[in-house]
């Protein structure tokens, strides 16, 4: 999916999954990519080696639709 796709999501009025807010997704992105130098590596790798794969499988339903949606704005 393309970068700032939360963004994009939430500006197309398709509503987060519960547990999450868009704004706080934006704005954890943008830390990532901004404050590159402050973020914990061993807490990251933990969280995507442990709890990406969980958190996909739960979401897969809504990641096509957003995927869906995302190239339906670009199309």
């Amino acid at each position: 999916m393309e970068r700032k796709a939360a963004k994009r999501l939430s500006q197309l009025g398709v509503l987060a999954p519960d547990g999450v807010e868009w704004a706080l997704a934006i704005a954890n992105r943008n830390f990532i990519i901004h404050q590159y130098d402050q973020i914990n590596r061993e807490m990251t790798w933990l969280t995507l080696a442990e709890d990406l794969p969980a958190w996909n499988a739960s979401l897969q339903a809504l990641i096509t639709e957003a995927e869906m949606t995302l190239e339906a704005e670009e199309n």
